[in-house]
């Protein structure tokens, strides 16, 4: 057995069976210090605790303020049972009312994060500001079994300075986050140019964002076009029509990109890149059945999947338009339309659309499109057509 498996059975064995013992740190108290770093974006302040890692105050647009300290290394234990309590300065020996706080504990691979949002962050300034000291309390575990109780103590020291520079990132933090203005999509109604009210104040938004937050660009893509390139000359004017109103807002022509889609490696998560989703339903109006069939192909499914989608924005109802050819009776024809119709309906009350906003309305051969003299026009007339609220 080689000498270093000896020596982590070892200490294995020793950290199992050694007794509880208390560790402590904080800030030495005459050296205690806050920093503070700001941007519009982020506001932190920090207090260094040695051998430990750093007590800290984080706010985030659109997030409650966050109050904790970073354990800096992970020794393989795991956080239990941990508490937060506002206790007197050492040097103050009497006690107010003792309020414990619950703590969320987040273990990563190396640190440890110890934290408290809102108002009882909140609460942790006015405790600061009143010279008391947060302190948390966890116990570590090895295997489940404790290991050590451990006590974090945050200084109040030289915290009012800091704070006042905390108050001043707060008044101009921007009021909403990138992740919030990411991936919205801009619907249009069939055939539609014209860009509503609420996507006007979301351009607003993005715009300020990208003027704050210079290396940031943006992109438009389609989210229809990969079903057909039919759409193509509409998603053109559309997207023209949102770079227009971006650079009226003050955008550099320059950081806007148009493109036909968005690829998988594109829609991952990315904090310099806005992506704008541009969708029209022009491309999905037509469905098509086989001569005799009731059933929805694979792609036809794909292409009714985009139409719930744009049915979560819709608040009228869709008709469902459906025909047959000219071939076989006509009150057989009828029922076979309305068939095709309820099909198509469930498929979307499947995906979520309201029943109440799907109306099924069966023509059999009556609205032919095409000449039911030939094959292919027969397999034109075999149609679901959408009408789609304008």
């Amino acid at each position: 057995m080689s000498k270093y498996l000896l020596a982590f059975i070892f200490t294995c064995f020793f950290v199992m069976h050694r007794p509880l013992w208390a560790v402590e740190y904080s800030a030495d108290i005459l050296s205690a210090f806050w920093e503070s770093k700001s941007s519009r974006t982020a506001c932190d302040l920090t207090q260094a605790i040695p051998s430990y890692g750093e007590a800290f105050f984080s706010l985030h647009p659109e997030e409650p303020l966050q109050f904790g300290v970073y354990q800096a290394r992970n020794q393989g234990f795991v956080v239990s049972e941990a508490n937060l309590s506002a206790l007197p300065a050492p040097w103050r020996h009497e006690f107010t009312y003792l309020k414990s706080y619950s703590v969320y504990i987040e273990q990563r691979a190396q640190s440890k994060y110890l934290s408290v949002f809102g108002v009882d962050a909140e609460a942790m300034i006015d405790v600061l500001l009143g010279t008391d000291f947060p302190t948390f309390t966890y116990v570590n575990t090895y295997q489940e079994k404790p290991v050590e109780q451990v006590k974090v103590t945050v200084s109040a020291v030289n915290f009012p300075a800091a704070y006042t520079q905390f108050i001043a990132c707060r008044k101009q933090l921007l009021p909403y986050a990138m992740k919030s203005l990411q991936d919205k999509v801009f619907y249009f109604s069939e055939a539609g140019k014209e860009i509503n009210k609420q996507d006007f104040v979301l351009i607003e938004k993005i715009v300020e964002y990208m003027q704050v937050i210079k290396n940031t660009k943006l992109v438009i893509a389609s989210d229809t076009q990969s079903i057909g390139k039919a759409d193509g000359r509409l998603f053109k004017s559309r997207a023209k029509k949102i770079v227009n109103l971006l650079v009226k807002q003050g955008l550099q022509k320059s950081r806007i990109a148009v493109q036909s889609g968005f690829s998988a490696k594109e829609l991952e998560s990315n904090d310099k890149t806005f992506r704008v989703h541009v969708f029209g339903p022009d491309v999905l109006k037509m469905f098509w059945f086989h001569k005799g069939s009731l059933h929805l192909t694979a792609k036809e499914k794909q292409r009714l999947d985009l139409v719930a989608q744009y049915m979560q924005y819709q608040t009228k109802a869709l008709i469902i338009n459906s025909h047959t050819d000219g071939m076989g009776r006509k009150a057989n024809n009828m029922v076979v339309a309305q068939k095709r119709g309820e099909v198509v309906k469930r498929y979307l009350e499947a995906q979520g659309v309201s029943a109440d906003k799907l109306v099924v309305r069966a023509y059999g051969e009556r609205k032919p499109i095409a000449s039911n003299r030939t094959r292919k026009g027969q397999a034109k007339n075999r149609r679901v057509e959408l009408s789609f609220a304008r």
